[in-house]
């Protein structure tokens, strides 16, 4: 048998295993996303985590976005984001915090499985972004509320 043809079957048969266990990883998710919407997860402040995000800027109407930025990636995370600022569910500040966080740390949930089955360390992987992201928005959200403060203060 020729070598290209060798290469190509090997490639294409690796091919077809990554993406049943991205499928594997994927459908799951998509299911728990799906009950949790159902069961109106994402429609109330969450224990523990308002705090949390109140530091970043956010309030509880941004866990929905937030959560699926997390869990599905930047395009599905901004679909909802845009729906949510057609909507006016919120503000200016909120979009622009969850923007720079999901931006920075997106998908984390599929990336870090996906990454970790070819080979990938999932501390390594998450890590970074997770801190660059939390300490990019804490700084947006701190910045926001000094540039508030001083513009209700009058010195701006």
């Amino acid at each position: 048998m020729s070598p290209y043809i060798d290469i190509t079957l090997t490639a294409g048969l690796d091919g077809l295993i990554l993406c049943l266990q991205v499928l594997a990883v994927m459908i799951p998710v998509f299911i728990i996303y799906e009950v949790a919407k159902a069961y109106g997860l994402f429609d109330r402040p969450w224990p523990g985590i308002s705090e949390i995000m109140s530091h970043l800027g956010m309030g509880y109407k941004a866990v929905l976005p937030l959560m699926v930025g997390l869990f599905l990636g930047l395009v599905y995370g901004a679909g909802i984001l845009v729906a949510m600022g057609r909507k006016k569910d919120l503000d200016h500040g909120e979009r622009l915090a969850l923007a720079v966080f999901l931006v920075t740390c997106h998908s984390v949930v599929e990336d870090t499985i996906i990454f970790t089955l070819v080979g990938g360390s999932a501390l390594g992987i998450l890590a970074p972004r997770l801190v660059l992201a939390l300490g990019l928005t804490a700084f947006l959200a701190h910045f926001s509320r000094i540039r508030k403060n001083r513009t209700a203060s009058g010195l701006d």
